[in-house]
């Protein structure tokens, strides 16, 4: 899983916690808002119905006192309760919960209507007084009828209420439910940071600290998110690199304090000759020991040279001290030096009549020269020539060397010039530590130019060396 992925997850859970619970609290509060405002209707309602009740007994109180009195201020509260009655009957109200409270208010409505229907305002007549009886019957069942009005949306005002403490509930189990999974949801979110994201940094920060303490065979573990598993393999991608480079590095230190034993043994062997407390040898003898000790402390400066410039040149510290000098002298120099102890192989040279000039480090070329002239020497053990070969192209200047020895395979020849490799079919022709091609290679490339290798195995190697002039 990747760490995005993870944090979308997370979001997602959370995110759709939230729109559930927000979605339930919108449900609950417009429900309990719908039963709160059926509730206030029929709270209304139950006020009009009350002064219905009120007005309906003031206005036949006031009837009486008319028929009795027949006082003009009876009258005009009379008309006054039956104009109350007329306007408390027609207040707008709600319409009915049910069918049942639907009923009751016509008939009430219908008992209300036929009151006032059965009462006319000008009662004046001494009819009234004979039906006052019949006057008190239509009171008592418009009344009953208001009563029975009144019971019914107060129940419904109950069933409402019971409807609204529901909901309620409801809502606070929801409340608590949402609260509850989205407690759970932060929790699990944090339990796999821990497991995905925590211990696996944890992990590779305690493999990089025991690392970093010398225990370089420390590793990370690969667990958790992707992002850490990559980080992870890099790492242990890394340290393996730097043991394998470290192994590598313990090897050159091996294989150049065994090259140097060699030259030194035979200095040793040629200065013992020379010892104060014996006659000096013949100077035909003299002067082959002195040429061996030249040859052999040449061999040990070249040496510590190139290890000084591998150290360098991995240094990024490579300077060059560029001046225009003729490469046909350069070559003629490399050649020469190697003449005189290369013995078994015939060293040509073969250069234009025209000067060659190039605009180089004279020190570093001549150090890329000896190395592809020795290796041509070296790598062709059964002696022959080898043909050094400066020549113009264009706004190049090249340098070949030639050789009729072992040849290097059409597969290792990609690898040439990388750093420790030495060719399988050449490494047990003559000691190396596979440094000195990638050395070369990189002086090259600091002078803007390159090395180019043509090759067959058995037939020969031709190594040329391309320059910008």
């Amino acid at each position: 899983m990747k760490l995005k992925t993870l944090a979308a997850a997370s979001t997602a859970w959370l995110a759709a916690l939230a729109l559930l619970t927000a979605s339930g609290f919108t449900l609950s509060a417009t429900y309990m808002t719908r039963e709160v405002t059926c509730l206030f209707n029929i709270v209304r309602e139950v006020r009009s119905i009350t002064q219905l009740e009120v007005h309906l007994l003031a206005h036949e109180r006031e009837s009486a006192r008319v028929a009795l009195t027949h006082l003009p201020e009876h009258v005009g509260a009379r008309d006054a309760a039956r104009r109350e009655l007329s306007r408390w009957l027609e207040a707008p109200r709600e319409p009915p919960v049910t069918a049942e409270s639907a009923g009751v208010f016509e008939e009430a409505e219908r008992e209300i209507e036929r009151y006032l229907a059965t009462h006319p305002r000008a009662q004046e007549d001494r009819e009234a007084e004979a039906d006052a009886g019949a006057s008190h019957e239509e009171v008592d069942r418009t009344f009953a009828a208001l009563e029975r009005l009144l019971a019914t949306r107060l129940a419904e005002a109950r069933i409402a209420r019971q409807r609204v403490d529901e909901v309620h509930r409801l809502s606070e189990i929801v409340s608590l439910g949402a609260a509850g999974l989205l407690l759970a949801g932060v929790l699990l979110a944090l339990w796999q940071l821990r497991r995905c994201v925590y211990r696996p940094l944890l992990s590779i920060r305690a493999a990089i600290d025991r690392y970093g303490a010398g225990s370089h065979d420390a590793r990370a573990p690969q667990g958790g998110l992707d992002e850490l598993r990559e980080i992870a393999v890099a790492f242990n991608e890394m340290a393996a690199a730097l043991a394998e480079q470290r192994k590598r590095q313990l090897g050159i230190l091996a294989s150049v304090a065994h090259d140097l034993r060699n030259p030194l043994a035979a200095l040793k062997l040629t200065v013992d000759g020379l010892r104060p407390d014996r006659p000096l040898p013949h100077e035909e003898r003299l002067r082959s020991m002195l040429a061996r000790i030249g040859k052999e402390a040449a061999r040990c400066d070249r040496m510590l040279t190139d290890l000084m410039d591998i150290a360098r040149l991995e240094g990024g510290e490579l300077e060059l001290r560029r001046e225009t000098r003729d490469a046909r002298e350069l070559a003629r120099d490399v050649v020469e030096l190697y003449r005189p102890t290369a013995t078994a192989h015939e060293l040509g040279l073969s250069l234009p009549e025209e000067p060659v000039p190039l605009c180089c480090d004279p020190i570093r070329i001549e150090q890329v020269l000896n190395n592809l002239v020795a290796n041509a020497i070296k790598y062709s053990p059964a002696g022959g020539a080898v043909q050094v070969t400066v020549a113009r192209a264009g706004a190049e200047v090249s340098i070949a060397v030639s050789d009729r020895g072992v040849g290097i395979a059409a597969d290792d020849q990609r690898r040439l010039f990388e750093r420790y490799f030495r060719a399988p079919s050449s490494s047990g022709v003559a000691p190396g530590v596979g440094l000195g091609l990638w050395a070369a290679l990189r002086i090259a490339e600091a002078h803007g130019g390159r090395i180019e290798v043509t090759s067959a195995e058995g037939r020969g190697s031709t190594f040329t060396l391309r320059l910008p002039s």
